[in-house]
């Protein structure tokens, strides 16, 4: 029968049917979302990791991190992850590269055979310096059926006649600096190498000169200290330091450390961020990269204290326009100049640094300003942690995986992909001329010479992150994911060629999956380039470059040679390598 209400009416009998229906379902419904929750948490328990704002780490990394989580004497025990084994005779678009040669021909072989190994290299633009008494048209030309595309340009390919760095350098005449005119032509050259590329829709680009070799960053035993970033329990952490050299290899460390202006002496200690010294007295500190640091605790705006806008550092001083000057009352975009506390920073930049903003500083005085945040494109610091697990998976040199095996494997990642941004800077470290019999005596196959290749015959180098004998970091670039106006712009320098998306500051080595190995060569190798910066090419500069470059052996990079001719066959090995290390007289 109907009720008062419209609806129709249940039977007592319907209704305990029901409910037991609805019991039974309700029970159903939370057995599946219990097992649900214990699947999920069975495929993910691997996958998630506290790191300070960051995403989580890659399931395969932290994996490993669990399986094999301790490294002894800095070597993991952990095995290098598979990569799928790639044919080098394939016309995959690979990797790409810009050039630029001056009587590089001897040199030229080996470093396109190894790069076409590595990376793989597929495509190229060759840049020759006007001052070459050489082609390498024959030696490119021995690649065009190997799937590699290759363009050579002249001058006229990147700049306009009359800009500054076309042509030929005067050296008789005293106001032309040659040195500059050849900086000019780098910068103009790598720019609109780079803006073909991505007209060509490439990815990656390798920027480095003919005598650097990029490689695995695999993890070594004479690697330098793993740097924190953190401070360990019961240490307090030095911050806004800077660190003034003597002539003896000590110094004084001066920075802020609870809140309080410090300085000690230090003798020949690593002082470097990321690391806890000692004084003479036994207090330890820890050095606090203070870059990143303020990366992870940028602020979106100004809370309430003076803004400090297009700020920059030069020679140790803030510069900035200052607005909302409650202190000394300024007018709004007025210059100021204000003393601080900070470490001036490495940085290849000659003249201003511009800092990236987003935090608080404090004068000597104890008065804070806000640095605006006007660099936002910059990638955040990469995550220590992360890296060194991320190094620990590396493959080495040998088992048929390539560069672009690493990166895309690495950047599948969206933590790795944001903070390694589209610019990976990449540490060097130069090796010497140094000869000995350490080390393997057969890494070149039958028919070929260890003396021939820079990269068999050398491997005695200088000490990791030494940026005073190593100079600074080289790039990989992956045009894809910049804007066409940046690369229409002017580069800010060799070493870093993009504002905003290039990081000044040189890479922390600890946290490089990749470094650039920096071969000096014989004497009769580095001076045979007819350069017009005499200076460069002379004996004393050779010696003083070679200087600290017998520290460490490292062979690793060895095999590649055995891999090509195994690929490619020893019959195309030959004549694609013909001429390798032969400095023929050109006068």
């Amino acid at each position: 029968m109907a009720s008062n209400s419209g609806s129709i009416s249940s039977s007592p009998r319907s209704d305990v049917l029901r409910t037991v229906t609805s019991t039974l379902c309700l029970r159903c419904l939370l057995l599946q979302i219990i097992i649900w929750l214990l699947l999920s948490l069975q495929l993910n328990m691997s996958f998630h990791i506290s790191l300070p704002k960051q995403s989580s780490m890659s399931r395969r990394l932290y994996q490993a991190f669990i399986n094999d989580n301790t490294i002894k004497n800095g070597v993991s025990n952990a095995k290098a992850a598979r990569y799928p084994k790639q044919s080098n005779n394939s016309t995959t678009d690979g990797l790409s590269a810009c050039l630029l040669v001056n009587d590089e021909n001897p040199r030229l072989p080996e470093w396109l055979a190894y790069h076409y190994q590595m990376l793989p290299l597929r495509s190229l633009i060759v840049a020759v310096d006007p001052a070459s008494r050489s082609s390498p048209s024959e030696i490119l030309s021995r690649w065009k059926d190997m799937g590699m595309e290759v363009d050579v340009w002249e001058d006229d390919d990147y700049m306009i006649q009359g800009q500054q760095g076309h042509g030929l350098c005067d050296a008789t005449n005293p106001k032309v600096d040659c040195e500059d005119h050849h900086l000019k032509r780098q910068l103009a050259f790598v720019m609109k190498c780079m803006s073909d590329f991505k007209r060509r829709n490439k990815t990656w680009v390798l920027l480095t000169d003919v005598d650097e070799y990029v490689t695995f960053n695999n993890i070594n035993e004479d690697d330098p200290n793993l740097q924190m970033d953190e401070a360990p329990d019961g240490i307090p952490t030095l911050s806004d330091w800077k660190f003034q050299k003597n002539s003896v290899g000590g110094g004084i460390v001066k920075g802020t450390a609870n809140g309080e202006l410090v300085s000690f002496g230090v003798k020949s200690q690593d002082v470097q961020y990321g690391n806890v010294i000692q004084d003479s007295s036994g207090n330890k500190y820890f050095l606090r990269d203070d870059f990143a640091f303020r990366d992870l605790t940028v602020m979106p705006q100004a809370p309430g204290v003076p803004t400090l806008k297009q700020s920059h550092i030069r020679d140790g001083k803030l510069y900035a326009n200052i607005y909302n000057d409650r202190y000394d009352g300024h007018n709004d975009g007025e210059q100021v100049e204000i003393e601080t506390n900070w470490r001036e920073p490495d940085t290849p930049a000659k003249g201003s640094t511009v800092i990236d903003g987003g935090h608080l500083v404090k004068d000597t005085r104890g008065r804070t300003y806000y640095v605006e945040r006007e660099i936002a494109l910059l990638p955040p610091q990469l995550n220590t942690r992360w890296a060194i697990e991320a190094r620990r998976r590396l493959p080495s040199v040998g088992n048929d995986a390539t560069i672009q095996d690493v990166l895309e494997d690495v950047f599948r990642d969206g933590y790795a992909r944001e903070a390694l941004g589209s610019c990976l800077a990449m540490p060097r470290v130069l090796f010497g001329p140094r000869e000995d019999e350490v080390g393997p005596k057969d890494a070149s196959p039958e028919g070929f010479s260890n003396s021939d290749f820079v990269t068999l015959r050398y491997h005695w180098h200088a000490k990791r992150e030494d940026l005073e004998t190593n100079k600074f970091q080289k790039t990989i670039i992956d045009v894809s994911r910049l804007p066409t106006n940046i690369l229409n712009s002017q580069a800010r320098n060799i070493h870093v060629p993009l504002n905003y998306y290039c990081r000044v500051t040189p890479p922390r080595y600890s946290a490089s999956l990749l470094r650039v190995n920096h071969y000096l060569d014989s004497f009769e190798a580095f001076s045979y380039r007819a350069d017009a910066r005499s200076f460069k090419r002379s004996k004393q500069h050779y010696d003083e470059k070679s200087t600290g470059t017998a520290v460490s052996i490292d062979d690793a990079i060895k095999p590649w040679l055995r891999n090509f001719v195994s690929s490619v066959g020893s019959e195309k090995a030959v004549i694609l390598l013909s001429g390798a290390g032969d400095f023929v007289s050109l006068e």
